[in-house]
C-alpha cells in the first residue's frame, strides 16, 4: 500500500516543526486526506516533492493486456512484453516491474492495472510503456494519462500503427454491449434480442 505520513511523521521526516506542517495544510500548500477519526495524512509523494526529488525517467515498468486466455496461451501477451522489453532496453531504460492482464479494455476493475494505479504513487517510476493506447484501457486513456501524470509519470505509447487484435477485440466489445441492451430491452433468452445480435454480427464481421 502506498505509505502516508501523520503531521508528526512528515515534520520529523523533514526536519521541520509540527505547527510549520499544519500550517503549511491549512494554506493548502501540501497534499493531505483525512482519516475517519479526523487525524490528517500526507502521502510520500509530497515529501518527495518538498524534497526536490524528481522520478528518473529511465526507470520505467511495462503494462500488457490481452483480452483472452486463448491469446495468452498463444503467445500474444508474452510478444508484447518482449516488444516492450526490447524498446526499454534500446533506449538504455531500466525494467522495474511488469504489470498484466487477461480481460477487456472495457473492465475497469482489472487486478494488474490496479496494482500499477496503486504502486505509481509511491514506487519509483519515472514511464509507463504500453505497446497501443487501447492495451492499457479502451476508453479514457487521457484521464488515465492526467493521473500519470499528477505523479510526474509519463505513458508511452511505443506503437503507431493500428492494432489488429484491437480492431477484432473492438467489434467484441461492441457485439457484448449490443446484447447487454438489448438483452434489458427484450429479455434475455428472448428470440427479438438473438435476432439484434445477429444482425449486427452479420454487418459488423
Amino acid at each position: 500500500m502506498p505509505r502516508s505520513f501523520s503531521i508528526g511523521e512528515f515534520a520529523d521526516e523533514l526536519g521541520v516543526h509540527v505547527q510549520t506542517v499544519k500550517r503549511w495544510c491549512r494554506n493548502d500548500d501540501l497534499d493531505y486526506t483525512r482519516t475517519p477519526g479526523g487525524e490528517r495524512r500526507i502521502p510520500h509523494r509530497e515529501l518527495r516533492r518538498l524534497a526536490g526529488d524528481t522520478r528518473p525517467t529511465d526507470r520505467v515498468v511495462l503494462y500488457a493486456r490481452v483480452s483472452s486466455h486463448g491469446q495468452k496461451d498463444n503467445g500474444d501477451l508474452d510478444r508484447q512484453l518482449d516488444r516492450l522489453t526490447d524498446y526499454a532496453h534500446d533506449h538504455g531504460w531500466s525494467v522495474e516491474n511488469t504489470y498484466t492482464d487477461v480481460g477487456s479494455g472495457r473492465n475497469e476493475d482489472r487486478r494488474g492495472l490496479n496494482s500499477l494505479l496503486d504502486n505509481i504513487q509511491e514506487a519509483d517510476y519515472g514511464r509507463v510503456l504500453v505497446t497501443y493506447e487501447d492495451r492499457l484501457t479502451r476508453f479514457g486513456f487521457s484521464y488515465l494519462k492526467r493521473y500519470f501524470d499528477c505523479y510526474g509519470v509519463t505513458v508511452t505509447v511505443i506503437e503507431d500503427e493500428t492494432d489488429k487484435s484491437a480492431q477484432e477485440e473492438l467489434v467484441d466489445d461492441f457485439i457484448k454491449l449490443v446484447a447487454s441492451f438489448s438483452g434489458k430491452r427484450y429479455g434475455m433468452r428472448s428470440s427479438k434480442k438473438q435476432q439484434v445480435v445477429n444482425t449486427v454480427e452479420s454487418a459488423v464481421k
